[in-house]
Formats: structure tokens, sequence, C-alpha cells
């Protein structure tokens, strides 16, 4: 049975041949300390990438992804090609800080000595009024760089792998709120 075959049958409520392997999701992720520890027992040279900087999810290799028999194989959108995001170095309380702006404007923020997630740690909305919801420059969900190669990666994958494509999902409006 191909992965792809495994992950239909398990998600039309028939029996597989084994229970379908999911890896490299923002809900089935990898911290980046557990990829690294994971990495150098299986003696896996892999340039760590960071795939959600807020949980600090690595995006495992293929080679990891096909030692542990994964059915899945990921394509997300990305963000609006006008967002200009990245980590940011700054200081405060006497603290060196990694600092992330998304794209509604918060601000998550995480330690430079406890390196594990990142954190809310400004958010512009805090104390706002009506109006000023109202007037916020909110992200265009409809920007067409969100969704640039996403329809060539899902369509490469799904006619040369037997792997099942899925797509990640992450902090939207309604979990923040």
């Amino acid at each position: 049975m191909t992965s792809r075959e495994r992950v239909n049958k398990a998600l039309n409520h028939e029996i597989p041949d084994r229970v379908p392997i999911d890896l490299g999701g923002n809900q089935t992720g990898i911290h980046k300390n557990a990829y690294r520890s994971l990495i150098k027992h299986l003696g896996i040279a892999d340039e760590l990438r960071i795939m959600d900087a807020v949980q600090q999810l690595a995006k495992p290799c293929e080679q990891v992804l096909e030692r542990f028999h994964v059915d899945t194989r990921y394509v997300a959108a990305g963000a609006a090609a006008s967002w200009k995001g990245g980590i940011v170095k700054a200081q405060r309380d006497g603290r060196n800080w990694d600092d992330l702006t998304d794209e509604f404007g918060i601000r998550w923020s995480m330690p430079e000595d406890a390196p594990y997630y990142m954190d809310i740690t400004l958010h512009p909305l805090a104390k706002a009024s009506l109006a000023d919801v109202k007037d916020y420059p909110w992200p265009k969900g409809d920007d067409p760089g969100r969704f640039a190669g996403l329809r060539e990666r899902a369509l490469t994958l799904k006619k040369e792998t037997p792997y099942a494509v899925v797509s990640g999902i992450s902090g939207v409006v309604y979990e923040i709120c």
C-alpha cells in the first residue's frame, strides 16, 4: 500500500495496512533541540531549518522522513509578498531576545538564554478602541504572493511521489484571539 493509499483509507474510516505516520507539520512537528539530537543519533548530516519560529519546530529532511516511513509531505501557503518578517535581535530588561513581528503586527519573543519557543510580548491591539480595530492595517489573505508556486509544489508531490500531500496551517487569527 502506498502512503497516499494508506492515508486515504484511514480518512475514509477503512483499515489500512498500518497506522499512517505524520511528521513535519505545525501540529506534528519536532522541536529543534529534539531534531538536533535525533539526526546526531542517526548519523544524518542535515542543516537545521526552522519551519515554525514560534514553536521552534525543525523541518525534517527527506532522509529522516524516509527513515521513519512518514506517509505525508507538506505544502503550505506563505506570507504576503509585502511582509518583511524575520528574526530581529533586541535587548530588554537586561536580556537578549529574538523578536519576530508577524503579519498582524504582533511581536513574538524568545530569550536567547532560554531558546525554546516564542511568546507574545507585544500586541498592537491590546488597548485598542473599536475605531483602532476598524482602521488597523490587517494582512491581506488574498495576496497572490502567499500562493506563488504552491499549486506546482503540490502537483509535483502528487505526480512524482507516493506520499499524501498535506497542507500546513498554523496560528490563524482565531487562535491568537
